[in-house]
């Protein structure tokens, strides 16, 4: 797997005084010290639940017979102040995010073509650039005294590493190695807005990567106090960036080497989504010697796993919790009169490619039995090429579409996803909330007394949407459903509804972005999120149930609509006629 994915994948960061060293190779110890205790004990224990220092991990692991060293030992010279994490939206399509990020990051600016505009500034870039290409990033003035992005541009420094972010992941790092403020270059570079700004505040930047898999930004947001999603530049300390740093790719190249762009790493043939989608469908599953029906026993065990990805839980379970909480999925949805016996997936998933088994002795032979597991408690769960590609939100709603369609017939698939953690594609808002989408509570008859309905006081949490994005895709439209073309009047005013496509809540994860928002009249909003709707590959918006026309989708020039989260949400439709067949 390697050190770096290794620590990623069971949440470590870099060992930061202490590694192991055997055969000549280093290791992190806290690393390892967590992920044995996951293999001898049956539970793992993470980053924040013990010390690494030397008292605890060193002195274990050297008790042990490891080799332990000082891997700050060698150190020389003066130390520089630590990098802070300077948080950078890339912006949308409004702000033309992602065109200025391929022009002037990842392709760079030619130095030549700003000679006009820079001034002193040329010769600095030019010691900087030795090829010619500066890599540049911007920032509008603020005219509020003290907020996040005023405290960002005041503080940041050369030597803060910055990430970028878009669509609730980020997408790349790279490191500052000037800041100078220049209307006149930005200009040049990006052009102005539509408020008359431009991106002034400039950083050039060096060590910059594009990750080959993007980050999820909910949990270092949520390590750093930083509300999701992110809106604006901001500067987070040190120490805090020390606190995330192991969520974080390790990087490519050394930080001494001239400012370039590393492109995504491909050492090896990696596993496609394509792949992925093939393996499930082709599962190697005991048959029914009657009715030669397949085996729901691997497929369901698959689907409980792919929940834990879309909860954010740990690929890897052991034996008796995936024994605990598989069992009542086969007893319920297994074939009639199938033997309940969660051990068989656990153990022969492994001949699909998509799962590993760990802690069982060699001698235990080609089918442990029970007794096995119970006494050696072995751990089982996604290899980490398959759990990296649940991560994105499409791919895995196809394996689940994958696994209902190909095994799961005569299933009631809504209650299936229920009990297995994935309710939320049962629309296409998804769960906002963490809870379901019934926001009543009825009381008991001995509860209920005449009078004004009684009340809760309850505590929640609900995501931030943009406003203005809401506003702006009803005013291009004219308040217009862009599947009717009705425009409703509500007490003297024009009155419609933005819908998102690929929706907030849980599992879907959608970004809320102008690409990703419709404008529909309230009767196609509750279709088009209760799933009964869907536009096809051509813009035809039809019935779920019968795929019968109701005519083109109405565009706009100024809304673009990004082709993706249709897909997303057609696939979501085609999980509902599945459950409704």
């Amino acid at each position: 797997m390697g050190r770096e994915n290794f620590r990623r994948s069971h949440g470590f960061g870099r060992a930061k005084t202490y590694e192991l060293v055997l055969d000549g190779v280093r290791y992190d110890s806290k690393a390892i010290a967590g992920v044995a205790h996951l293999y001898s004990v049956g539970s793992p224990l993470s980053a924040g639940d013990f010390s690494g220092g030397a008292r605890t991990v060193a002195h274990r692991l050297r008790a042990l017979g490891f080799t332990v060293e000082d891997g700050t030992a060698g150190e020389d010279g003066p130390r520089q102040a630590a990098a802070q994490l300077v948080l950078q939206p890339r912006g949308g399509a409004r702000h033309r995010g992602r065109q200025n990020f391929v022009k002037s990051v990842r392709r760079g600016v030619e130095i030549a073509t700003l000679e006009d505009a820079l001034g002193e500034q040329a010769d600095v870039l030019a010691a900087l650039y030795p090829d010619g290409i500066a890599r540049l990033w911007g920032a509008t003035p603020t005219q509020q005294a003290n907020n996040e992005k005023v405290k960002a541009l005041r503080n940041r420094r050369v030597g803060d590493d910055v990430l970028f972010y878009t669509e609730n992941h980020f997408i790349a790092r790279a490191r500052i190695i000037h800041l100078f403020d220049s209307a006149q270059v930005a200009q040049a570079v990006w052009g102005i807005d539509e408020g008359n700004a431009t991106w002034e505040h400039i950083m050039a930047l060096g060590d910059v990567e594009e990750f080959s898999t993007p980050v999820l930004a909910a949990p270092i947001l949520r390590i750093l106090n930083v509300r999701a999603p992110l809106r604006s530049l901001t500067l987070r300390s040190a120490e805090d960036y020390r606190r995330v740093v192991d969520q974080l790719p390790e990087r490519r190249q050394s930080l001494l080497s001239a400012p370039s762009v590393t492109p995504p790493a491909a050492s090896y043939p990696r596993l496609t989504a394509g792949d992925l989608l093939d393996r499930i469908g082709s599962l190697n599953t005991h048959r029914h010697p009657k009715h030669r029906a397949p085996s729901r026993h691997q497929p369901l065990a698959l689907l409980w796993a792919i929940s834990r990805i879309a909860a954010g839980k740990p690929r890897l379970a052991p034996w008796a919790q995936f024994s605990t909480e598989v069992r009542p999925l086969l007893a319920e949805f297994g074939l009639p009169n199938s033997k309940i016996t969660p051990e068989y997936p656990f153990w022969h998933l492994q001949g699909n490619d998509l799962w590993e088994v760990h802690g069982i002795p060699s001698e235990a032979g080609p089918m442990p039995q029970v007794g096995v597991f119970n006494a050696v408690q072995p751990v089982a769960g996604l290899t980490y090429e398959t759990a990296e590609l649940l991560q994105n939100p499409l791919v895995r709603l196809q394996a689940v579409v994958k696994l209902c369609s190909t095994y799961l017939d005569g299933v009631d698939q809504r209650v299936l996803l229920s009990k297995v953690g994935l309710a939320g594609y049962a629309t296409a808002d998804g769960l906002l909330d963490g809870v379901g989408d019934d926001h009543s509570e009825e009381l008991p008859d001995e509860e209920r007394a005449p009078g004004a309905t009684a009340r809760r006081d309850v505590t929640t949490s609900r995501l931030v949407r943009d406003s203005a994005l809401a506003k702006k895709v009803k005013e291009l439209h004219d308040h217009s459903c862009q599947v009717c073309g009705t425009r409703l009047q509500y007490k003297g005013r024009p009155y419609s509804q933005a819908s998102h496509i690929r929706g907030l809540g849980s599992p879907h994860d959608g970004p809320d972005e102008l690409p990703n928002l419709l404008c529909l009249c309230p009767n196609h909003h509750v279709l088009f999120d209760g799933l009964e709707i869907y536009i096809d590959a051509d813009g035809v918006v039809r019935q779920t149930q019968g795929d019968e026309s109701l005519g083109l989708l109405r565009r706009h020039a100024g809304h673009r609509i990004d082709e993706t989260y249709l897909r997303y949400h057609r696939t979501l439709c085609e999980l509902t006629k599945l459950a409704g067949e």
